[in-house]
């Protein structure tokens, strides 16, 4: 998988360099790397760890890297073509070196800070999501393929508790979480198809 995250950071360089070099950059171009700096970052906290507050959606989360992908690479053609223009061929190609290296870059496998949070009803080192209800049940009554059993967290060898806010709080070991996860991505992705 491509580093967006990287390559976000990369394009806001440019963005900011041609601003010290007094080249206007239309701000549909600054709103876009901001678009795309969003959806880089909800990437980049899904894939890295699962110990964030997940609210699926049925159409959100599936479409994020190729949104994250088409965004970044208009903001890349547009900024690239200003850098040309402005500053010159080899100042661009010197650039976008830089930004292609930062699509490459390794992804760091780090859990951040604000992931570590403690859940009420989670026992230490668990991992965790939360997934609101209502979802999930309209989840169960869209794939009538699968019965329930075979795609609940118990399934997964996981723990879930109802709150009070809607929410169904799943948690248990860091693979099953995942597997659960990547199966409940699968479905959604096979239910959007049809």
């Amino acid at each position: 998988m491509m580093n967006y995250h990287s390559a976000a950071k990369a394009l806001d360089g440019l963005m900011m360099e041609l601003i010290q070099k007094g080249v206007v950059v239309p701000a549909h171009i600054a709103d876009d790397l901001k678009s795309g700096r969003s959806f880089a970052g909800i990437l980049s906290r899904s894939s890295d760890n699962i110990n964030i507050d997940i609210d699926i959606d049925i159409d959100i989360d599936i479409d994020i890297e190729a949104k994250a992908a088409f965004i970044l690479e208009n903001v890349e053609m547009n900024l690239l073509s200003l850098a040309e223009m402005e500053c010159g061929v080899k100042y661009a190609e010197t650039w976008q070196k830089k930004i292609i290296a930062a699509y490459k870059e390794e992804i760091p496998q780090k859990i951040p800070a604000s992931a570590s949070k403690l859940v009420s009803g989670v026992p230490k080192g668990e991992h965790w999501i939360r997934i609101q209800t209502l979802e999930l049940t309209a989840f169960y009554e869209r794939e009538p393929d699968k019965t329930p059993e075979a795609i609940t967290p118990e399934a997964f060898m996981l723990s879930a508790v109802e709150q009070k806010d809607g929410y169904t709080l799943i948690y248990g070991k860091k693979e099953n979480v995942a597997a659960f996860l990547d199966c409940m991505k699968e479905m959604y992705r096979k239910l959007k198809n049809k």
